[in-house]
Formats: C-alpha cells, sequence, structure tokens
C-alpha cells in the first residue's frame, strides 16, 4: 500500500457556506449576517473560492449580484454535498455508540395511550438502550431488519415472526362529564345500561358492529345507531372527550381518560370481545439481548393491564 498522502482538491467549509448563503439572498450583506460575519469575510471567502476554482462565480453590479452560468452549476452541484455533510453531522451527534438500538413500531393509539406511560421505567431499568418508536400502520408490510419488536392487533399478521398475546381486548362505552350532565341530570349510579339509547352515538369507521356486539353483551336490544363516525381509535377518543357523543372504546385506550375524569363510564362494566393485541418480533431477532429483556418486560406488565380491564 502506498504511503504517499493524497491532498484532497476541497475548498474550505466557510467559502461553500459563505457562496450558498451568497446564492439564496444574491447579496454578500445579507449572506453575511446569516452567517454572523462582515460583508468584507463572506466578500473575501467567495473570491477565494473563485481563485480556487479559477471562474467567476458572481457578477458584481454596483450592489446588487448576478450569478454566472459557472456559479449556478456549481451551486447546483455543491448544495447536495453540503446537506449530506450536514446530515451526517447530525446522526452522529445523536448517535450513542456504547447504546444497542431497541426499534419499536407500535399502533399509534396503543404507543400513545398505553405504551409511552410505561416506556419511561423501561428506559430508566435499562440506560443501555436507545429506544426508537414508530408508527404501526400494516404489520405485513414492516421491514423485520428496521424492527426489532411490533405491538399490533390480533388480526394483523407479521410474516416468519414469534407472537405474543398481550392482552384480550375488552371495550367500554364512554362519554364525557358534560355531556352526561346535558342529557340527564342525576346521580352518576342512578344511570342504567339502557339509558345509552338517549346519547347520539360515535363510531369507529373500520369496527361498524362494535355498537351491535356491545348492545347484545348487555342483553339490550339493538336499534338505531346513527351518528358520527371517525377512522381512527384517537380521533374517537377525543371526540368523546369533546362531548360529541357516546363511544365504545378499548379500555385500554380509555383507562388514561377515565382516570384523569375526562371520560366517564356509567353504563355498566367493560365486556370482553374476540380481539387481543400482540407482541411480535422476527424468528431471527428472538435472541437478541434488547428484544429478550423488552419482551419479557412488557410481558410481565400486561398482568397489570388484565386486572385494570377485568
Amino acid at each position: 500500500m502506498s504511503n504517499v498522502t493524497m491532498r484532497r482538491y476541497i475548498p474550505s467549509s466557510t467559502a461553500l457556506k459563505c457562496f450558498e448563503a451568497s446564492v439564496r439572498h444574491l447579496s454578500f450583506t445579507k449572506a453575511a449576517e446569516e452567517l454572523h460575519l462582515t460583508q468584507s469575510a463572506v466578500s473575501r471567502q467567495i473570491r477565494n473560492l473563485e481563485e480556487f476554482l479559477s471562474r467567476d462565480l458572481f457578477i458584481r453590479l454596483n450592489k446588487r449580484l448576478v450569478l454566472t452560468g459557472t456559479g449556478a452549476a456549481y451551486y447546483k452541484e455543491v448544495v447536495p454535498l453540503l446537506d449530506g455533510m450536514e446530515n451526517a453531522c447530525l446522526r452522529m451527534l445523536h448517535r450513542e455508540d456504547e447504546k444497542t438500538t431497541l426499534a419499536i413500531s407500535a399502533l399509534p393509539t396503543l404507543a400513545s395511550y398505553w405504551l409511552m406511560p410505561l416506556l419511561a421505567e423501561f428506559q430508566t431499568a435499562h440506560p443501555q438502550f436507545q429506544i426508537k418508536v414508530r408508527s404501526l400502520d400494516d404489520a405485513a408490510k414492516i421491514d423485520p431488519e428496521s424492527i426489532d419488536i411490533i405491538l399490533h392487533y390480533g388480526g394483523d399478521h407479521w410474516p416468519r415472526a414469534i407472537s405474543h398475546q398481550l392482552m384480550k381486548e375488552t371495550v367500554i362505552a364512554v362519554c364525557s362529564p358534560d355531556l352526561l350532565a346535558r342529557i340527564g341530570d342525576k346521580p352518576f349510579d342512578a344511570w342504567k345500561v339502557e339509558d345509552v339509547t338517549s346519547f347520539p352515538f360515535l363510531h369507529l369507521s373500520s369496527r361498524i358492529n362494535a355498537w351491535p356486539d356491545w348492545m347484545v353483551a348487555q342483553g339490550l336490544e339493538s336499534g338505531s345507531f346513527a351518528g358520527a363516525s371517525f377512522a381512527h381509535f384517537h380521533m374517537l377518543l377525543e371526540a368523546a372527550k369533546n362531548s360529541m357523543g357516546i363511544a365504545i372504546m378499548p379500555t385500554i385506550l380509555a383507562e388514561r381518560s377515565l382516570q384523569n375524569g375526562e371520560l366517564v363510564a356509567p353504563f355498566g362494566k367493560a365486556v370482553s370481545t374476540p380481539h387481543e393485541y400482540l407482541l411480535s418480533y422476527p424468528m431471527d431477532k428472538s435472541d437478541l439481548e434488547q428484544v429478550v429483556i423488552f419482551r419479557d418486560w412488557l410481558l410481565s406488565k400486561r398482568n397489570v393491564a388484565t386486572s385494570c380491564h377485568s
């Protein structure tokens, strides 16, 4: 291998930053203000760059700058390189080499209303892991190379994965305290299951049978369920909190709002559904330290979740 040191034909980063800013503003003065330099310093950097390239990059007309054809072509080449350098530096600033990444993909509402309150506890207990949480839209489309664990609905299957049940699903009828008071002025414990028919109904568009199934489980006859419909559980939850009507929510998602008083559930206990929530991971990652530790830790939390929702 040759010991000859190769000199890269690259101008200073300061000159490149001055050039990029000067092109955007077509003004050395404004470029100087942005970069916290003097106008003469920016002008000097541009002149040095032009000498380095043996090309004029700007035509100076009194107090106005005009980009030359060469300058325009150079700008088009330089900007992606500066962006790449900046992104590389930002990645290094966020990188923690001594930590092992744990990449989790989870249903957005499940992550927000159940997982997030737990993650701080896990991070405190296992600071050696750098956690990355992403939104899960379709388990079948997840790249197993970039994700270690997914938390998903039982109907979605991740090919070639090992799955564990996090919890069976229960649902509960909820509404806001304000709506409850507006519909009927009576004590909380005076409300009966059949009183739900006095309220506007709210629906999740992907669960058209939620209300009929709940009615059957409560021993009530089905009727008309006309009402507003929403695409996601977090929308349905917010609609209920804002007094639009009464909603059938998975208890795990409504629990925090019930605890803090944003929602109430005077229409009977939670009822079970055939659905479940799963923790899954690729077969070839089953022995990874971060997967094993997080799996065992989160599965220990399912007993807490189950007891809260029974």
